[in-house]
């Protein structure tokens, strides 16, 4: 399934893109393994339509969504080193991070 939505990008506390948009697609369970998933599992491919500066680590806030058990913005890890492509769109693999 696939949803776009619209993040901002933080880089160790500090925002270093304010809106980005991304197409976000739930990963099948074989995909999810090879990344080290384990069922039940909340891992994602993203996909950009720029090259932007994006890095393993980084910490994306979905602008418009509220997770229900944290009641804020629903976030995402970039658990990848995003793979950049001469069409200039970006792939991500993303973790949501839940809240206790």
């Amino acid at each position: 399934m696939s949803r776009d939505i619209f993040v901002s990008v933080a880089r160790a506390g500090t925002t270093t893109i304010p809106s980005l948009y991304l197409q976000l697609d739930t990963m099948s369970q074989q995909e999810a393994a090879y990344y080290g998933g384990a069922a039940p599992y909340f891992r994602y491919a993203a996909y950009a339509l720029n090259n932007y500066d994006i890095r393993q680590g980084d910490l994306l806030s979905d602008l418009n969504t509220i997770d229900p058990k944290t009641n804020a913005h629903t976030q995402y890890r970039v658990i990848n080193d995003p793979e950049p492509f001469p069409d200039e769109h970006l792939e991500l693999v993303l973790d949501k991070t839940r809240g206790p």
